[in-house]
């Protein structure tokens, strides 16, 4: 990483493999637990997955809003480690839902009366005419191509690509088409038998398979079947002899100019590449934006910012410039818990040889999230107020708010570097208050289900600036 980045926090996803030497793994959610309460307390036992200086840190970190969890492994997965599967299909024209056995059959294009004009790709339209016995054409309202260039012209203004499959019919081209299918499968036979008696030359079976095989050991010549023109001949023998598909010319083909079928889009549902649970999957409606199920990192983990005011307050070593080496400086994030339950936060600085990080509070308490704070106008999002628990500036804690947390850091650059990267381990913890009971409805009345508890564990990275 070389480039200077904005302020900014980065989560890292653990699909790319540089976990693997790190504790904060996709193991359940007990081992996990277990390993924390062991390590509590040492300041300097974590190892950051990525080097920041590594030219592959941006495509391993990413936003916490570009991220997805998982609440079946308890992790992170990012838009690399996710398998995606069709979830529906759909024309952008007309809007039509398409089934997906009507998607093969149809080679993935619109069944209904959706063109594409062959000169600008803009979709053509059915105008009517009172000439001749067929009154209706394929006209585009951009470059006022209409389908009478090439001879096409409808009886009805419904049903076209029926109609048009009926005029190819009585064309050449798909009977040549078949023609050369069959000779090719007949030189492939021939190549295949071939190829087989001269592997086996000396034994037995090979002997008996050669005494049957000169009688179509030469290929007859490919001729092209009569009631085509010329130039059709001449092309079709052109591709007969060709040896190298870079020099293939399409632009003479008629075909090219032929409108073509609007191809369907595709509704795309994403799955978890460990467990293969669902993590976001939309609704079938092409008209639809909604989604049945959309498991975002945002909504499960800890939001944390860089906030402005208070890092104007607390740290206002941050607005001036590029920062000098071996000179300490403060740093304020703020926490925000997205859950209606509480959480327990649990923070490690890392082993870096690049900046040393003096993390006072490690373990604090997020307040659950309600809907009544964020119609609350007396403070708004980046006010810090006027915040004086003098226990709270002891452990660390400079700000609280609502489910919002702001902790100050103390950070010590040991080396120049593009960018001042703070590598931080993160574990959370609360109740999941939906057990199993709960969601089947099996739950007794009266009884208080005691709830499940989720351990969540991740790394972050805080970019603050350029270290000369």
């Amino acid at each position: 990483m070389t480039d200077t980045l904005l302020p900014t926090v980065l989560y890292h996803c653990p699909c790319t493999g540089a976990m693997r030497h790190s504790d904060a793994s996709n193991e359940p959610a007990e081992k996990r637990s277990k390993h924390s309460n062991d390590t509590k307390g040492s300041s300097q036992s974590e190892r950051p997955p990525v080097d920041s200086r590594s030219a592959l840190f941006s495509l391993r970190v990413s936003t916490l809003e570009n991220l997805y969890y998982c609440d079946d492994c308890s992790s992170l997965r990012c838009t690399r480690c996710v398998v995606e599967e069709p979830a529906g299909y759909h024309c952008p024209n007309c809007l039509f839902e398409v089934n997906t056995t009507s998607v093969r059959s149809e080679k993935n294009s619109c069944a209904r009366n959706c063109f594409q004009c062959p000169v600008c790709t803009h979709v053509l339209s059915v105008v009517e005419s009172s000439e001749g016995e067929r009154p209706f054409s394929l006209s585009c309202a951009v470059c006022c191509w209409n389908s009478r260039e090439i001879g096409w012209e409808f009886e009805k203004a419904t049903g076209i690509s029926t109609q048009i499959e009926r005029i190819r019919a009585a064309e050449v081209a798909p009977r040549e088409y078949s023609a050369l299918l069959d000779y090719w499968r007949t030189v492939q036979r021939v190549s295949t038998a071939s190829a087989a008696a001269a592997v086996g030359a000396g034994s037995t079976g090979s002997f008996k398979q050669r005494l049957a095989v000169p009688s179509i050991g030469v290929v007859p010549e490919y001729k092209a079947i009569e009631g085509s023109s010329d130039t059709e001949q001449a092309h079709v023998a052109e591709l007969v002899a060709l040896e190298n598909a870079d020099y293939v010319s399409y632009a003479s083909d008629p075909r090219c100019k032929e409108p073509q079928r609007i191809r369907l889009h595709m509704k795309l549902a994403r799955r978890c590449c460990s467990c293969h649970h669902i993590l976001i999957k939309p609704m079938p409606k092409a008209q639809a934006t909604q989604f049945k199920i959309q498991l975002m990192a945002a909504n499960f983990l800890p939001t944390i910012t860089l906030p402005s005011r208070l890092s104007l307050k607390y740290s206002p070593q941050l607005l001036e410039g590029p920062f000098a080496v071996g000179r300490m400086l403060s740093v304020v994030l703020r926490f925000a818990n997205p859950l209606y339950t509480e959480m327990k936060v649990d923070i490690a600085s890392c082993l870096s040889g690049d900046v040393r990080v003096d993390v006072a509070a490690r373990q604090f308490t997020l307040p659950p999230f309600t809907e009544l704070w964020e119609y609350d106008e007396d403070e708004d999002e980046d006010s810090s107020g006027d915040y004086n628990a003098n226990s709270d500036q002891r452990g660390g804690i400079v700000d609280r708010h609502g489910n919002r947390v702001a902790i100050q850091l103390s950070v010590t650059p040991l080396v120049p570097a593009p960018n001042l990267v703070i590598p931080l381990h993160i574990t959370c913890l609360h109740i999941d208050d939906l057990v199993d009971g709960e969601k089947d409805g099996s739950s007794m009345a009266g009884s208080k289900p005691a709830g499940r508890k989720v351990t969540d564990s991740f790394w972050v990275y805080a970019v603050l600036g350029k270290v000369q």
